[in-house]
């Protein structure tokens, strides 16, 4: 009887929960519910995709190194007794009403047509809607490929994202190798039909063509021995780094084991136009203009919001009209997604939608909001300015609520120390400056507050910021030149990366929230939960690529870059024991060494 007690929603009630999306922050959030927890609430799925997705994983479906089934797992499956799943398409929310509206496409004419269309935008005929209430909203529908406004992209590339996507990229390089291996094809139009372009130099990228060159040294020589000589592979990345997010000899290794079998690596090239028969580029440095021949092209450049995120935005701003302590202007200003708060509470939904994964910007206090009060507290001898010493007390004092002040404090700090002898000064920060470093990286590796989440300036940069503000040049900054510093402190604020493990992690936090038992669409409840959980707090375990010929790269904190065979052996170890059932391990587990043993099977279905 106690265990049942414990297992009730605090309200007396089950408040209506829908979750948007079977993506990682989905499949994190209710898997990590118990179904006790769960039961508190009447949670719904809404999805237009009945499956999860093992994402580090699509890349190896391309050519069937990973079978597709093998990385999905049906949604019904992972949220059995926790929650119920609908099939549908969220196409628009009401925030101040808390209400949904969801579509999908009715049955269709020809009975047989599993082509057709399921989700159709706008009033399609059949179409089947419904609305929804909710008193909670988890919002976790993910983002859509950026093609960044460059013409051709929809109509000639192969974006990259879904199951779909793997699909139709294995069916079409299966489908030009097939064409090029026909009597009547002319030597050029071979070499033009083997031609592979992949644009983006990010872990997507790198891992698209490191599967295609496995595909090619492993199985196009003994399959189409003809054509093996024919076959072109290009990367074209804007920056002169692949993996520039990663540590500076992983992206030296990746570059030289591409350069081993073959790829041509175009850095600080820009895609200008996609046409049906050339990639239009444009050389960065001298703005030269090459066009490259293509059969296939992969574009992974990144993503952007969905349409339903802009739509979410405009509709809380709407529901906060008549609220101007809020700013409205800043509200929800952000390109990338939602913005939420350090506990993944949509800033402007008063506790009634919580944001996770790619749809989500975590944001924390902007210190630009309370400027007036941190002058008055600097300001202690009411002169009406602040001093470097005045600044650097203020800002020590403040980083722990505001972190993004934390490098202004040491930079100031240095300042204050100008009067000793430049030996013992400059011994000294470089001291303080690696232990910081250090500290730093420790703290990485442990947990990171999203607050700490701040772009690093260095001291130059800082110097110029202040010379740009403080008109007079007398170190000393009046009311209006302390609110243009701290206008341009917060534009260093950065969000988490849009990545697997940290949607996941923000799910099993959310969870948490849940368990307590305490949400249930109310604002109060929310301060409550806020006060008792805190803040969510991310683990960052690392990040890995695959990088072709078997070779990996595991990014860790503190420990730097591994690379090569070994890491390629723990790559597909951990990716195989990463996945959310035994079923997807054991099938996993099964396909490398068919492909091993085997090799990979061409076949267009």
């Amino acid at each position: 009887t106690v265990a049942l007690a414990a297992m009730q929603h605090q309200s007396g009630r089950k408040p209506k929960v829908v979750v948007l999306g079977s993506g990682w922050g989905c499949v994190s959030f209710i898997g990590s519910l118990s179904p006790e927890e769960a039961q508190m609430y009447d949670i719904t799925v809404v999805s237009p995709r009945n499956h999860f997705l093992y994402t580090p994983l699509l890349p190896t479906a391309t050519m069937g190194s990973i079978e597709e089934r093998s990385i999905v797992t049906p949604i019904r499956e992972i949220i059995a007794g926790k929650a119920d799943f609908l099939e549908a398409k969220c196409e628009h929310i009401d925030t101040a009403a808390r209400r949904i509206r969801c579509g999908r496409a009715g049955l269709q004419a020809n009975r047989s047509d599993m082509a057709y269309e399921r989700f159709p935008e706008g009033d399609a005929e059949g179409k089947l809607s419904f609305d929804m209430d909710y008193d909670i909203l988890v919002y976790s529908i993910g983002a859509v490929p950026n093609d960044f406004g460059c013409p051709g992209v929809k109509e000639h590339a192969f974006q990259f994202k879904e199951v779909q996507d793997a699909r139709n990229i294995r069916n079409k390089i299966s489908d030009v190798f097939e064409k090029a291996a026909l009597p009547m094809t002319s030597p050029e139009e071979r070499k033009a039909l083997l031609s592979f372009v992949i644009v983006g130099g990010g872990p997507t990228g790198v891992e698209v063509a490191a599967d295609l060159c496995d595909f090619i040294r492993d199985d196009v020589g003994k399959l189409y021995p003809k054509l093996v000589g024919d076959v072109s592979v290009r990367l074209v990345n804007t920056g002169d780094h692949l993996l520039s997010t990663y540590d500076q000899n992983i992206s030296d290794d990746t570059l030289s084991t591409f350069e081993e079998n073959g790829v041509e690596v175009l850095k600080g090239y820009r895609v200008k136009e996609i046409t049906a028969t050339h990639v239009k580029t444009v050389r960065k440095a001298d703005q030269e203009e090459v066009d490259l021949d293509y059969g296939c092209i992969v574009w992974c450049t990144g993503i952007k919001q969905n349409s339903l995120s802009e739509q979410v935005k405009k509709s809380i701003l709407e529901m906060n009209a008549d609220k101007p302590e809020l700013d409205l202007e800043t509200l929800q200003e952000n390109r990338q997604g939602i913005v939420a708060d350090e506990h993944l509470q949509v800033k402007g939904s008063w506790g009634t939608i919580f944001a996770l994964g790619d749809a989500a910007t975590v944001q924390v206090k902007r210190v630009t909001k309370v400027a007036d009060e941190l002058f008055a507290e600097g300001d202690a001898d009411g002169g009406g300015s602040l001093c470097v010493n005045e600044m650097k007390e203020l800002f020590h004092k403040k980083a722990d609520m505001y972190p993004q002040l934390e490098e202004y404090a040491e930079y100031f700090n240095t300042k204050t120390n100008d009067d000793e002898p430049d030996d013992v000064r400059l011994a000294v920060q470089g001291v303080f400056s690696r232990a910081a470093e250090v500290r730093k990286a420790a703290g990485n590796l442990v947990t990171a507050r999203v607050s700490s989440k701040t772009a690093s300036k260095g001291a130059s940069a800082i110097d110029e910021q202040l010379q740009q503000v403080d008109i007079d040049g007398n170190m000393e900054l009046d009311r209006q030149e302390f609110k243009d510093l701290l206008r341009g402190i917060d534009k260093n604020l950065r969000s988490f990366p849009a990545t697997a493990q940290v949607a996941a992690q923000q799910g099993k936090y959310l969870a948490t929230v849940f368990a307590s038992g305490i949400p249930d669409g109310e604002f109060s409840a929310y301060e409550k939960v806020r006060n008792d959980v805190g803040p969510f707090t991310y683990f960052h375990k690392g990040a890995l690529a695959y990088y072709g010929n078997g070779n990996a790269a595991f990014d860790v904190p503190i420990i730097g870059a591994i690379t090569g065979p070994v890491a390629g052996l723990a790559w597909k170890g951990y990716e195989t024991i990463s996945q959310v059932s035994w079923k997807n391990r054991a099938l996993v587990a099964w396909d490398w060494v068919r492909t091993e043993v085997f090799g990979r099977d061409t076949s267009r279905m």
